[in-house]
């Protein structure tokens, strides 16, 4: 039994790393020492600044944000105002307006202010931050989930706020939080022209034993100094023959994402009992893996039978080629030769249009992710791709969806390579 005394007190720690939203992700101390040093510029020199940070979810780029930020709020002579805008809460630019004007407007004048009218909004706001009121006071703009900004009506809210960052007015710095890595491709070319080109990318770890020394870090916060408990976790996570582990690589293959991990480590806390304070598998794997596969198994179940078939082709290309990226074209020539095998039992090729548009939907629900961004100017057959489920459980869901039998074989015979 693990020695650790208050076993509460231990929870508590655990589950308050956990849901810290302000921390230095490992591997992103490169990327926080130079947006640390841009947004320092901001404040303390008065310089304009612009920053993209991208990444799939669940990278840390929040909670790295929010860390620099932190820090230089200690660092810095000055003051600054920070503004945060989601793009799932302000759908247009009007109501991102609303949300700038709010914290940029004492309460007296904000009454005064006809908020639903855009072009007064916007132009109280080019006016404050041309001034120079509030003693030149910088501005940091946070802009999460970009890439919904840039679907708003001629982009006037992000021009005005690139644009000003190059002026010399108020000093302001804008960073924007994106998973799209075709980003820029979504920006107008007027956009684009003010904006500063940087773009820092996070990736999720690149080895499991990085990811599993992150789990060790997360369950095992220094400033606990429960030596028996780091010692209970160190040997759960690195014996090969430990269940826990198994599970773990198969959410590493199936997502790197660091949220994903905590979402599951999260579980292991909150389940540890206080009589006996420690890992044990029985009393939450079953359940873990249940959580895990219900998102997926719901989400491939909806799809129609040609996303279905595209996305067996993919998934025996995965195999066939041992995980190398795949493009659409190698998907439907795949495809194709399963259409020809059949000799006319199955539906016959799709048509173009259609199966790019399977594709997309593909993409937007995670079931299959693009390579990197420097492929903007690839044409869509050619773009590279992975598969992002895992092989097994995809066979397995599948034998519980309304497909033909000869579709459900070729299926299975993903396993046989």
């Amino acid at each position: 039994m693990v020695n650790i005394g208050d076993s509460n007190s231990l929870k508590c720690g655990i589950l308050k790393e956990l849901h810290n939203n302000s921390c230095l992700p490992k591997g992103t101390e490169t990327i926080h020492h130079q947006l640390h040093d841009l947004l320092l510029n901001t404040v303390d020199r008065g310089e304009g600044n612009s920053v993209l940070l991208i990444g799939p979810r669940g990278t840390g780029k929040s909670a790295l944000v929010n860390y620099t930020i932190d820090k230089v709020r200690n660092a810095c002579k000055s003051d600054f105002i920070l503004v945060y805008l989601n793009g799932f809460v302000c759908v247009d630019d009007q109501q991102a307006l609303k949300e700038i004007a709010k914290e940029l407007c004492p309460k007296n004048e904000l009454a005064d202010l006809n908020l639903n009218s855009f072009a007064s909004t916007m132009t109280f706001l080019l006016e404050t931050l041309n001034s120079g009121d509030k003693g030149r006071q910088s501005v940091i703009f946070v802009l999460d989930e970009f890439d919904l900004f840039t679907q708003h009506h001629n982009q006037h809210l992000l021009y005005n706020l690139f644009d000003l960052s190059q002026s010399k007015s108020t000093p302001l710095a804008v960073v924007g939080l994106t998973s799209r890595q075709d980003v820029m491709e979504l920006m107008e070319k007027r956009v684009k022209s003010r904006f500063s080109h940087r773009q820092y990318f996070l990736f999720g770890p690149p080895t499991f034993e990085e990811y599993i020394s992150i789990a060790h870090e997360i369950l095992c916060p220094k400033y606990l100094n429960h030596a028996s408990w780091s010692s209970h976790v160190k040997t759960v996570l690195n014996s090969s023959n430990n269940k826990i582990k198994v599970y773990l690589e198969r959410v590493y293959n199936f997502n790197r994402s660091i949220q994903l991990l905590k979402n599951c480590l999260t579980w292991i806390v909150v389940n540890l009992e206080s009589s006996y304070p420690e890992i044990n598998v029985e009393m939450f794997e079953e359940k873990l893996i249940d959580v895990f596969k219900d998102s997926k198994a719901a989400l491939i179940r909806s799809l129609s039978k040609l996303e279905c078939c595209l996305l067996i082709a993919m998934a025996r290309l995965s195999t066939k080629h041992a995980n190398q990226p795949f493009n659409l074209e190698m998907v439907l020539f795949e495809y194709k030769e399963f259409v020809t095998f059949e000799g006319g039992k199955i539906d016959a090729l799709p048509n173009h249009d259609l199966a790019v548009q399977a594709l997309e939907k593909m993409i937007k629900s995670q079931l299959v992710r693009t390579l990197s961004s420097r492929q903007s100017k690839v044409q869509k057959d050619y773009k590279l791709m992975y598969l992002n489920v895992d092989i097994m459980d995809f066979t397995n869901i599948l034998k519980t969806c309304n497909l033909p039998s000869n579709v459900q074989k070729w299926a299975q015979s993903i396993l046989t390579f």
